[in-house]
C-alpha cells in the first residue's frame, strides 16, 4: 500500500516525451505537476516521476535530497490518486521549481494540494 515500486515509476523515454509535448500542468510553488492520460498496461493507475533541474541545483547531493523528499511525500499520499483513478491511467511528473532547498513539511503540503487538484480536475 505505501510502497513505490519499479513498475509505478515512469521510465519510458517515449512516455516522458509525450508528457512534455502534450501534458497539462498545475503549479503549487515550489512544485509543478505535469500530467497526461496514458494507455499503458499496469496494475497501477498512475506512473510517476520526479525531476529536480540541474540548472537550479548544481550539486547532485542536493538534487537527490529534494527528490527523496518528493518521492516520500508522494508515496505517503498516492492512495488519494489510486482511489479516484481506478479506471483511468495517468502519467505524472513532479518538477521542483525553486532554487532553494525546501523542508519536507512544505514539499508534502504542496504535493497534497497538487494531488487534490488533479483528483478534482478529473
Amino acid at each position: 500500500m505505501f510502497t513505490f515500486s519499479k513498475i509505478e515509476r515512469l521510465c519510458s523515454k517515449t512516455a516522458i516525451d509525450a508528457l512534455f509535448s502534450g501534458g497539462k500542468s498545475k503549479t503549487q510553488f515550489p512544485i509543478k505537476l505535469i500530467y497526461k492520460i496514458s494507455e499503458f498496461d499496469s496494475p497501477f493507475p498512475v506512473r510517476a516521476m520526479f525531476v529536480v533541474p540541474k540548472k537550479k541545483h548544481k550539486r547532485a547531493n542536493k538534487r537527490n535530497i529534494i527528490k527523496r523528499r518528493m518521492r516520500e511525500a508522494y508515496r505517503l499520499n498516492k492512495q488519494i490518486l489510486y482511489d479516484s483513478f481506478m479506471n483511468a491511467k495517468y502519467d505524472i511528473m513532479f518538477v521542483y521549481l525553486s532554487t532553494e532547498e525546501s523542508e519536507y513539511s512544505l514539499i508534502e503540503d504542496k504535493m497534497k494540494q497538487l494531488i487534490n487538484q488533479l483528483v478534482e480536475k478529473s
